[in-house]
């Protein structure tokens, strides 16, 4: 089977990843594949790729059932600090790609073809007009309000 991990923590060795699928009799990990990240706030993590040869135990087929749903599995590695893997399935490149060709935009005149074959007339679609109601000369807290403004904090008045 191969599995993504999307984040590990930078203290997680590909020893450690081994050691928790064999401890939690889920698989022998055979193959590991991590990438080292660095996030916004300068901290260290890891993402991988495993191949992993399944047990024949129920808390690997729970997994693999899981997986196999297009679920994430949340794969606890230490119960008491909380700490655990979210596992997605592995799916390669080129078939992520034709998925991505599955999605069309909706263009106007695609739009104006459903309408049509509905047996309607683009006329007879109503549109509500959008309507600018708000008032711009609105004084809060006495300021008036500046959206270009950095030194108001719009929040501060709420």
């Amino acid at each position: 089977m191969k599995v993504y991990i999307p984040r590990i923590l930078g203290g997680i060795t590909s020893k450690m990843l081994r050691n928790t699928f064999d401890r939690l009799s889920i698989g022998d990990v055979y193959y590991i594949d991590m990438h080292r990240k660095i996030n916004e706030n300068k901290h260290i993590y890891y993402f991988a790729f495993l191949e992993i040869e399944l047990y024949d135990t129920s808390a690997a087929k729970r997994i693999v059932s899981g997986l196999n749903n297009n679920k994430t599995i949340n794969l606890v590695y230490d119960e008491e600090a909380g700490q655990y893997w979210e596992l997605k399935k592995h799916i390669p490149k080129n078939e992520r790609a034709s998925k991505i060709a599955e999605v069309v935009p909706v263009l106007y005149e695609t739009y104006m073809a459903a309408i049509e074959k509905a047996g309607l007339k683009p006329n007879d679609v109503s549109v509500e007009e959008a309507v600018d109601d708000f008032d711009y000369d609105a004084d809060i807290q006495e300021r008036p309000y500046n959206m270009w403004d950095d030194k108001y904090n719009f929040w501060q008045s709420v």
